[in-house]
């Protein structure tokens, strides 16, 4: 790895406020004078007891003993190197970062993270320009998120959500003139690459075709991942055309098991009287969203897992579960529970009245937000939903 200045390092820490670093990750409170407070990112607790000193430039729990400056926190929470960490917090901020003498990074020695977030960042653009571009898949896209899904076309705005043409929409090439290093183009996700092939243009056989393209982003907004939503673009030949969704296989920066949709949005929205609302999937989020429920997440699966939910933990102790009245949505609950308890998540179970077999999405999308209101007054505890 490229060798930082020494001088590069210290001028940083000296421009960066921490607090800004942090509040990325945890939600701070004044807790007098300069200090800041919040839940503890590096284990579960009830009561803050990490304390943030923006003046300082330095943060340590007296909890856990965690402790460091802004670079040591992004270290620790993103799994990054001393020179990566760096370097993020140097384009978070505006900050330029100078080298050694002849220690520079070339395009090889990029950090293959740094490469992979670009990529997909790159990506997000490409399949949202064809959204919005006039022609066949983009009329189409926009008629089925508009009409079929009745989302208004702000929203697709505000989320970038893209479309994948049926012949993938030139995104190999367009990825490829950017000179990523053979190792991101193999391990971003986004195609098919045999093992034995050189890297060419008709090597990147696209992953997603005749799709919507929901990006799916991590904790700090960046674009990590995406789930492709079949239409009726899909096309035969397509490896997975029976499946409704396709989502991003696995990425040094994308696990999905602890990855929730909407997160980077609905943690600044959380607090007192607003817990998170667990939805099952990223449409039931946004159609949340659409209607002003900003505290709505998704498990990027299946089903929960506890690192989503000591990631919630981190940002607020409350949720509310509203999963669809169906039975497989109900089982999906009751398996939420006693991970919840584990990871000291105080969760109330959102229901419906009677047995109508309605989810969350068609749910507002008729009632809009009085609907939450309604459901609300309803809810069960953990041991009465168990019971």
């Amino acid at each position: 790895m490229p060798a930082i200045k020494p001088s590069c390092v210290r001028d940083l820490k000296l421009r960066v406020n921490l607090a800004d670093v942090v509040s990325r990750v945890v939600t701070l409170k004044k807790a007098g004078g300069s200090r800041l407070k919040g839940l503890c990112p590096f284990h579960n607790e009830k009561t803050p007891s990490f304390n943030v000193d923006p003046e300082k430039g330095f943060y340590k729990c007296f909890g856990c003993g965690k402790a460091g400056d802004a670079i040591t926190f992004v270290r620790e929470t993103e799994q990054l190197s001393f020179t990566e960490a760096v370097e993020a917090l140097g384009q978070r901020h505006g900050i330029a970062i100078e080298y050694e003498e002849g220690s520079g990074p070339s395009r090889e020695e990029r950090s293959l993270r740094q490469e992979l977030f670009d990529i997909h960042e790159r990506a997000a653009a490409h399949f949202h320009e064809a959204f919005r571009a006039p022609g066949a898949a983009g009329d189409f896209m926009r008629a089925y998120w508009t009409g079929e899904r009745r989302f208004e076309p702000a929203l697709a705005d505000e989320f970038r959500i893209g479309a994948a043409a049926p012949d993938g929409g030139g995104l190999g090439a367009a990825i490829q003139r950017m000179r990523y290093s053979e190792e991101a183009l193999r391990r971003c996700g986004l195609f098919f690459i045999r093992d034995d092939a050189m890297i060419t243009v008709g090597a990147l056989r696209p992953r997603f075709r005749g799709r919507l393209m929901i990006p799916i982003r991590d904790h700090q907004g960046r674009v990590v991942a995406f789930t492709a939503r079949q239409t009726a673009l899909t096309p035969e030949d397509d490896p997975a055309r029976d499946a409704k969704y396709v989502n991003s296989p696995e990425t040094p920066i994308f696990t999905k098991g602890h990855l929730l949709f909407n997160l980077d949005r609905a943690r600044s929205a959380v607090g007192e009287g607003r817990p998170f609302v667990m939805v099952e999937g990223q449409l039931d989020a946004l159609r949340c969203w659409s209607v002003g429920l900003k505290t709505a997440v998704a498990p990027q699966g299946t089903s929960i897992t506890e690192g989503e939910l000591a990631l919630l933990r981190r940002y607020h102790p409350e949720v509310e579960c509203f999963f669809d009245s169906d039975d497989a949505g109900q089982k999906a609950a009751l398996r939420m529970l006693p991970m919840a308890l584990k990871a000291g998540v105080e969760v109330r179970f959102l229901t419906l009245a009677g047995d109508a077999k309605v989810d969350p999405d068609l749910l507002f999308l008729e009632h809009g937000i009085k609907a939450y209101d309604e459901v609300r007054r309803g809810a069960l505890s953990a041991i009465a939903f168990a019971c």
